[in-house]
């Protein structure tokens, strides 16, 4: 006989299983490579100021919160981007991912970067960490939706 407590608990863990909570993907392992490679395009976009590939990283929702102003989506972002792009590209990017964590159709990464500008004519390095939300799109794929990043003290 099951008591009501054991009926709680298989009723729980059927809905969780249901709802996607708590179930590994088969394939965490070549989310978790994909999840690499957009790093690297990241990168890759960043410094050659390919502002349509980078935006292309991202979830047509997507947030950049970075550091000491306001947070702000995606769109906002994409006025203009090419051109500032063009004035100051970044010289260097890496993107090193320390912790990469799927959860069904979410995944988060968090790790740390740098970032090597020209600034009055003089390379300047900034080095941080940052925590980044993933969301898979209809096709499987993630891309940006939430993305927080500060640098390290001087």
């Amino acid at each position: 006989m099951i008591g009501p407590r054991t009926k709680i608990l298989v009723i729980a863990a059927v809905a969780a299983g249901v709802l996607g909570f708590g179930s590994a993907r088969a394939d965490d392992t070549a989310d978790r490579a994909a999840i690499e490679t957009l790093w690297d395009s990241y990168e890759a976009a960043s410094v050659a100021g390919d502002a349509e590939g980078w935006l292309a990283l991202w979830d047509a929702e997507g947030i950049q919160m970075p550091p000491g102003i306001p947070a702000r989506r995606i769109d906002s972002i994409a006025e203009g981007l090419a051109d500032r792009w063009a004035e100051r590209p970044p010289r260097t990017m890496s993107i090193r991912p320390i912790d990469i964590e799927i959860a069904g159709d979410w995944a988060f990464a968090r790790g740390n970067y740098d970032v090597t500008t020209v600034i009055d004519g003089t390379d300047v390095t900034m080095e941080g960490k940052f925590l980044t939300i993933l969301k898979r799109q209809d096709d499987g794929s993630f891309r940006i939706y939430r993305d927080c990043f500060n640098a390290n003290a001087e």
